[in-house]
């Protein structure tokens, strides 16, 4: 008898940006008017990871994220919202529907809802992205790769 594939969902932003190793996690400084970038960078720094939700709105959500070289965030998939990614520093894998491409600085990176997708920061430095999607938004992962 085969085992079933477990699907867990989950939508705490804050959980599973911890699950995916950022432990500085800035969530309390967003929707200002204006917001600098390269001063958010130069104040974290890169020598760990981080991560500054810039916006946080009914509509839509932005999430500055640096990780460091092999971390990044856990396969899994949006079923009712598409998700897209500017990176702004360094080099990723970019993996969706099981096909891995390389990515760096001034890409944009779509993803289409139910579209199995997973970023890893890749290289000798931190890497850089901004992540726009929404805050209530369900990520959706096998049991596996929830862990």
């Amino acid at each position: 008898m085969m085992k079933k594939n477990i699907l867990t969902s989950d939508a705490d932003v804050p959980q599973i940006l911890k699950m995916d190793g950022i432990s500085n996690l800035v969530l309390d400084e967003s929707n200002k008017e204006v917001t600098s970038i390269p001063e958010l960078i130069k104040k974290y720094g890169s020598l760990n990871s981080w991560s500054h939700t810039l916006i946080n709105s009914q509509s839509n959500s932005a999430t500055l994220i640096c990780q460091m070289p092999g971390e990044g965030n856990r396969r899994h998939f949006h079923p009712e919202w598409d998700e897209w990614w500017f990176i702004i520093q360094g080099e990723w894998i970019w993996e969706i529907e099981g096909v891995e491409n390389k990515i760096s600085e001034g890409q944009v990176i779509f993803i289409e809802r139910n579209k199995i997708h997973k970023i890893t920061a890749n290289g000798n430095d931190a890497a850089i992205r901004l992540a726009v999607s929404r805050y209530d938004v369900a990520h959706v992962y096998t049991e596996n790769d929830y862990r």
